[in-house]
């Protein structure tokens, strides 16, 4: 009978389906965590770097902690604009599931820059650790004063990452990595204004200046000028790859002008951000997978021309 008690008490805890292994890819971080992977693996490719397990896991566990703490501190402030996400992560924080793999992952992290990198590494990694930390709880609030702050901040970490990668392999800066971390600041930029819409109710409580409330609620306006963002943000990619700055198989990246303008088509329709959030926040990961078939494609080229 005890056996069969601690069996009830335990196994709710342990169920695993499809259904919890969706929510928590998407509701403790791994989600944002898989497309910084896709922001370095993009970058590696491009920047002709070859890229280690060891960097991917670092990178892959420090935007875990990242959002995942971000998720947990924001989860009461979630109820009105992401109820589902505030419900998984408030019952986390009841039987403190988080804190094993929150620590996990900073360990992780912090045992790779220890074993195949240098000081000088680990510090850059944990001062981008401590500026996605220190989000919710210090930058954020500066959008009180300084219009989009939060919109700027985000997309500046994730620009950063393009440096943090060509720092760790000792890579010098090129005009190639500076016009990809403008092209993925000009993005996350863009996807993040697009969640504002979506976090409009709770951005009012708490005061915050983002580009949806200092327009109002024609949100027509804002996903009109996301589409121009968009616009731009591919004509800076495409110069750089007419004027070599960036290698040919960069033009994949095009297939996603269409793609955010698809999805933000749909949202002005339906009037809805919800239900098009996934297309947006999985925009990082096909950037990677586009790139990939691009470099893939020539290779297949070149061998096959060798063969003739």
């Amino acid at each position: 009978m005890i056996q069969m008690e601690i069996d009830r008490q335990i196994i709710p805890h342990m169920k695993i389906s499809p259904t919890n292994i969706w929510k928590e890819f998407i509701f403790q971080g791994h989600l944002f965590a898989a497309g910084a992977i896709g922001v370095v693996y993009m970058s590696s490719i491009l920047c002709d770097i070859p890229i280690g397990l060891d960097f991917i896991i670092a990178i892959y566990m420090m935007f875990y902690a990242i959002y995942f703490y971000d998720y947990i501190q924001g989860a009461n402030e979630d109820r009105i604009t992401n109820p589902e996400r505030s419900e998984y992560i408030n019952n986390q924080n009841k039987n403190n599931d988080f804190i094993f793999p929150l620590y996990a992952a900073i360990l992780a992290m912090g045992s790779i820059y220890i074993l195949w990198s240098d000081i000088i590494n680990m510090v850059i990694g944990f001062a981008i650790l401590v500026l996605g930390v220190l989000y919710h709880s210090c930058f954020k609030k500066l959008t009180k004063f300084i219009p989009a702050f939060k919109n700027i901040y985000v997309a500046t970490v994730w620009a950063l990452l393009v440096f943090v990668l060509l720092n760790y392999y000792s890579y010098p800066i090129t005009n190639t990595a500076i016009l990809i971390s403008v092209f993925i600041f000009l993005k996350v930029l863009s996807i993040q204004i697009l969640f504002d819409i979506r976090d409009i109710e709770g951005d009012k409580k708490k005061g915050l200046l983002t580009l949806p409330i200092l327009i109002g609620e024609k949100y027509s306006i804002v996903l009109n000028i996301l589409n121009i963002l968009n616009f731009f943000t591919i004509a800076i990619f495409a110069y750089g790859i007419f004027t070599n700055i960036i290698p040919a198989i960069s033009i994949m990246i095009l297939v996603i002008f269409f793609y955010e303008f698809s999805y933000i088509n749909q949202i002005k329709k339906e009037k809805s951000v919800t239900a098009h959030y996934m297309m947006a926040a999985c925009e990082p990961v096909l950037w990677a997978l586009l790139i990939q078939s691009g470099n893939l494609c020539v290779n297949l080229l070149h061998t096959s021309s060798n063969l003739l």
